[in-house]
């Protein structure tokens, strides 16, 4: 614990009222100057009585403005605390519910959770890391940015601008290619047949390549096609898939031949959509495609030995031919592996855009707008950086490793899929799930993801849950108790010192007011004179109080305002001094040092009596 750091609020507040004292004589000079040049008579007393006894105005004053000030401060210390258990809350979660993978996630696993009550969206989530120099780890987020502005909590300052054209930035333009399966789709039937220049004796294993409306691609096992030359129907069933999907590839995995290559046409003759109501939907498959080869297991790579590259012999029905290449000197326990990959055509993968926060551009040694390589998906991906953040959410480390934080990359989901399709024929998988729900539903979303049956409940991270849990600590919450009890009891010194002051001022000039009385002044007119010397004491105590109270709060607030484990909030503190509880603040102060006026004013004295004295004396 620093003492300096606990010190500093009272130090403050009372360094800052004590200069007050240098405000008195200015403005007493003000006053008179003011009251000289007018004609009335409350006007003209009242600044010349302010500016021939200041001093005895400063302690009422004192006490008013450091009652002002310490509510201030508690006003500020309460709604900024309050606030930035919000802050944080969305920080940690980045959505109102965020559904960590279990290992479940699949083709449908989007729709699915789109699909449950008041859930208004679900946006699908890659996360992986990358290594930096220093033993730093940066965190990779690739998401569906098409989707996510709405979902995605991050607070407006901790980017330049809004986060729906932060997002707009980094989502590709171009639109998917491939063979579209409707919605409601149960299964798919793709009728094939494969034809092998030795005969049958081969069989390959038929692998679906399927994309979602998110565009993240899925392979399923679709069956065995043997090599007879005969039309075989292959059924693949999409399980719990309830929305669109792209048929963009198809795979064929078979066991590579010993000392003799094989020449193999595969022909699709038929592809049919089977909704959930039994209706039958014939499909089109593009007539443009890419085809690569390659090997497995013991393959011994030679050009003379390796397979032939497919190549397209027809479109209607679409039909391709293949060399298997072969296995020399095999034994039987020697096995190798053929696998054909045929891709829908598309345009070449635009160049993928990321946002970076200012932590990673500084661990990487980068700038905007420079190109660097970044781990998603498990392979080294070319990324341009575009914008830069102060922080993303869900990202960051314990404040005991914070020296190994290397900041996070955002990347958009379907972008860097078609990048690493491109360059790898590999993909990223979802590993978490952000649903945007309406406000007051998160609970009963969260209810119903943990009541999933593969989903674990621990799994499930709630916004309003992290919130609730922050404001039970007492670490923060008793300060705000301590600077409220601070300021009722200052509040209450205040008003019991101006009006001693007042009274003792009114006291030590009856004689004053008599002679006014005798020579003429109404009592009304010495009434105003009264209040209005009151009334600017008051005035100028509240906007010096308010004035200090603003200064320390935005000074020391983000000073003092921590954890639960002592550490700075992320992201950090915003000072909030909200108007209507300043101006409630105002109000209360200022009542009673106004009520005393008023009734100091109204009071009656007996002029006879003060100036039976005066002439005693």
């Amino acid at each position: 614990m620093d003492p300096l750091l606990v010190a500093a609020p009272a130090l403050a507040l009372l360094a800052g009222t004590v200069l007050t004292l240098r405000l008195l004589p200015p403005v007493a000079r003000l006053a008179e100057r003011w009251a000289a040049a007018g004609r009335g008579l409350p006007a003209a007393l009242a600044g010349w009585q302010f500016s021939r006894r200041t001093a005895r105005a400063a302690g009422p004053v004192l006490l008013l403005v450091l009652a002002v000030a310490l509510g201030m401060l508690a006003i500020g210390q309460g709604a900024s605390w309050n606030h930035s258990q919000d802050d944080q809350a969305d920080f940690r979660a980045g959505a109102p519910v965020r559904v960590l993978d279990a290992g479940q996630g699949g083709l449908g696993r989007t729709e699915a959770y789109a699909a449950l009550p008041r859930v208004r969206g679900a946006v699908p989530v890659a996360r992986g890391e990358q290594g930096l120099s220093g033993d730093r780890t940066a965190t990779v987020l690739a998401l569906d940015t098409a989707h996510a502005a709405n979902a995605l909590l991050m607070r407006p300052d901790l980017a330049d601008e809004p986060v729906p054209k932060l997002l707009a930035g980094l989502t590709p333009e171009d639109s998917p290619v491939g063979a579209r399966v409707p919605p409601h789709t149960a299964r798919l039937r793709l009728t094939a047949n494969l034809r092998s220049s030795t005969g049958p004796g081969t069989t390959a294993e038929v692998t679906v390549r399927l994309e979602d409306a998110a565009g993240v691609p899925y392979s399923l096992p679709a069956g065995l096609l043997p090599a007879d030359g005969r039309p075989h129907t292959l059924v693949l069933g999409l399980g719990s898939a309830d929305g669109p999907a792209l048929l963009t590839g198809l795979r064929l995995d078979m066991p590579q031949p010993a000392e003799r290559a094989e020449r193999h046409r595969f022909t699709v003759r038929d592809l049919t959509a089977e909704g959930t109501d039994g209706t039958r939907h014939p499909l089109t498959l593009p007539a443009s495609w890419t085809t690569a080869v390659e090997t497995g297991g013991a393959a011994v790579p030679s050009p003379r030995t390796d397979p032939a590259r497919p190549r397209t012999v027809s479109t209607r029905p679409l039909a391709f031919s293949y060399g298997t290449g072969y296995l020399p000197d095999a034994d039987m326990w020697t096995v190798a592996s053929v696998s054909v990959r045929l891709q829908v055509a598309r345009p070449a993968p635009p160049e993928v855009r990321a946002v970076a926060t200012d932590r990673f551009l500084t661990s990487a040694g980068a700038r905007t707008g420079q190109r660097l390589d970044v781990t998603v998906g498990g392979e080294s991906l070319p990324v341009r950086i575009v914008r830069s953040v102060r922080a993303l959410p869900t990202t960051g480390t314990p404040a005991a490793s914070a020296e190994h934080d290397g900041g996070a990359v955002l990347v958009d989901l379907r972008a860097a899929n078609r990048a690493l399709q491109a360059r790898y024929g590999e993909n990223a998988t979802p590993n978490e799930w952000w649903l945007r729900t309406a406000p007051g539903d998160a609970a009963r979303v969260a209810a119903s993801v943990r009541a999933l049956p593969d989903v674990d409940p621990e799994q499930v991270v709630v916004r309003d849950e992290i919130a609730a849990e922050l404001r039970e600590d007492p670490f923060g919450a008793g300060p705000t108790a301590a600077f409220t009890a601070a300021a009722v009891v200052a509040a209450a010194l205040a008003a019991v010192g101006f009006a001693v002051g007042a009274a003792g001022s009114l006291r030590a000039r009856e004689a004053d007011f008599a002679v006014l009385r005798a020579l003429g002044a109404p009592r009304r007119r010495l009434a105003r004179t009264v209040a209005a010397e009151l009334a600017v004491l008051v005035g100028l105590s509240l906007v010096v109080g308010a004035a200090l109270g603003t200064v320390l709060a935005r000074g020391v607030l983000p000073l003092i305002v921590l954890t639960g484990e002592a550490t700075r909030p992320v992201p950090g503190l915003l000072v909030l001094l909200p108007p209507g509880q300043v101006a409630l603040l105002l109000a209360g102060v200022a009542a009673a040092p106004l009520a005393v006026a008023v009734m100091t004013a109204l009071r009656r004295a007996d002029p006879a009596r003060a100036l039976r004295e005066q002439g005693g004396e």
